[in-house]
C-alpha cells in the first residue's frame, strides 16, 4: 500500500494539484477562507491576513487557474503610498493592488506546490513589507528593483 501512495502522490505532483485539492489544503490551514466562485479547474477566495502581532488585517483574493496560476490582491481598501513613492512597489498592478509575489521566469511557484505553503505565506511577507516600506519608503522585500535609478540620496530628499 505504501509504494502505490507514493506512485499516486508523485503522479499528482507532475500534473500538479487540482482546484479541489489546493481549496482543500487552504481550509485546512484557514478556516476563514471565503469561497468567492468555484468552478472546474479555477476557484476565488477571500481570507483575512495579518502579516504581524500589531498589523492591520488584510483582506486578500487569491484568483486559482490550474493552467494560468495564480493571481493575488488585496481588496476591501485602498493601499497607502509611501510619502517618497508615487505607486506601490512589486506589484504587477497598483490600481487592481495585485500583488507580486514571485518570478515566473524562475519558476519559483508552480502548478505541482501547494498555495497553503507558498503564495500565502509570500502574500503575507509581502504585506509585512509593505508596512515597513509605508515608514522607510525602502522596499526591503527583495524581487525586482523598481526604484534602482534612485540612489539613497534622492530617496532621503524626497
Amino acid at each position: 500500500m505504501g509504494s502505490t501512495y507514493i506512485k499516486n502522490y508523485k503522479q499528482a505532483r507532475k500534473k500538479g494539484f487540482s482546484a479541489s485539492k489546493q481549496l482543500e489544503k487552504m481550509t485546512e490551514l484557514f478556516p476563514n477562507l471565503k469561497l468567492i466562485k468555484s468552478k472546474g479547474n479555477s476557484f476565488e477566495v477571500v481570507i483575512k491576513l495579518c502579516p504581524t502581532i500589531v498589523s492591520k488585517s488584510y483582506d486578500v483574493k487569491i484568483c486559482f487557474d490550474k493552467y494560468s496560476g495564480v493571481d493575488v490582491y488585496v481588496i476591501n481598501e485602498i493601499l497607502e503610498v509611501a510619502k517618497n513613492r508615487k505607486t506601490l512597489p512589486h506589484v504587477y498592478s497598483h490600481k487592481e493592488q495585485k500583488l507580486c509575489l514571485y518570478s515566473w521566469k524562475k519558476r519559483q511557484w508552480t502548478k505541482e506546490k501547494l498555495i497553503s505553503s507558498t503564495i500565502i505565506p509570500w502574500a503575507s511577507e509581502w504585506l509585512e513589507f509593505y508596512e515597513l516600506w509605508l515608514i522607510s519608503g525602502k522596499w526591503l522585500g527583495g524581487g525586482h528593483d523598481e526604484y534602482r535609478e534612485q540612489t539613497e540620496e534622492k530617496i532621503s530628499e524626497d
